[in-house]
């Protein structure tokens, strides 16, 4: 499983199994999920996006099949699976809501210290973690709950990255924060991967976001797998996106409606600088 962080094989997952309520969550999911990547989980509700990514930190055990996470089936012994929980890191949508420490710091430190760190590398962690953020660290000593909004948010984020997940596994971190709280948030991911080479896998609904900051995109449709690839070749399939009830990111519907109209652009532009790019083009701005 070389270049690999995470694997599916056959997995299925029902809820209520074997009464009234059943109903089949993800149905025999194979996907590979690559090393040092952000992978982007899209579909609509109900698609199995969440508990996917569920499974892959093991807090939900497949009906059937196998989880590989850095190349060990994760129930082999289910005993170790909190040593999983440690190596592939999740944070909920609207953490802030978990936050329950006195400070702060306390409240970064909860997974480190759980991990049995000593406490000066606990204290590097956090103040590395805050720092990813975007937290100053003034703030380390106040209670979280005299913070705002996206500050809870960067807390609850910080407090998963001290532990220096390997996979660091996202639902829906910048829901409900305005434009700059996103970017800030999404950003600070993008370092944490950098600075670090862990692989992310993060579910959005917002198909800007996943153009700008993934490098893989896999959309679920259905419990099952739908497309998967990188950003250009999942949004040039823009009718089979909205078959499912998706979009593509605004700017690329705004060029092909240029193309519609007889403009010679490329129908595979997803962020706003590529259609600059090309706009640049048509224009004649790009020449010296």
């Amino acid at each position: 499983m070389e270049n690999t962080a995470a694997k599916l094989c056959g997995v299925s997952y029902i809820y209520s199994e074997k009464t009234p309520f059943e109903k089949v969550a993800v149905d025999g999911v194979d996907v590979t999920l690559e090393e040092g990547m952000v992978t982007g989980l899209i579909g609509h509700t109900g698609s199995g996006k969440s508990t996917v990514a569920q499974m892959l930190n093991g807090l939900l055990r497949p009906t059937s099949g196998e989880v590989y996470v850095l190349g060990r089936n994760i129930w082999e012994n289910p005993k170790d699976i909190r040593r999983v929980r440690f190596e592939a890191g999740l944070v909920f949508q609207y953490p802030e809501y978990q936050l329950f420490e006195e400070t702060v710091a306390r409240d970064i430190a909860f997974g480190p210290r759980n991990m049995g760190l000593p406490e000066e590398e606990i204290s590097s962690r956090v103040a590395e973690a805050m720092a990813f953020v975007g937290l100053d660290a003034s703030l380390s000593e106040k209670s979280p709950f005299d913070l705002s909004g996206g500050q809870k948010r960067r807390v609850a984020l910080a407090g998963v990255m001290a532990m220096q997940p390997k996979i660091l596994i996202l639902d829906e971190p910048a829901a409900g924060l305005d434009p700059r709280g996103r970017d800030e948030i999404l950003s600070g991911v993008v370092r944490y991967k950098e600075r670090t080479g862990a692989t992310v896998v993060m579910i959005s609904h917002s198909m800007e976001d996943m153009a700008r900051y993934c490098d893989r995109i896999l959309v679920m449709n259905d419990g099952k797998p739908y497309l998967y690839g990188t950003p250009e070749v999942v949004f040039s399939e823009a009718e089979r996106l909205e078959k499912v009830g998706l979009s593509v990111p605004q700017i690329t519907r705004l060029m092909a409606e240029l193309r519609r109209r007889g403009y010679p652009v490329s129908a595979s532009v997803y962020t706003v600088e590529a259609a600059l790019a090309e706009i640049r083009k048509l224009t004649g701005g790009d020449r010296a």
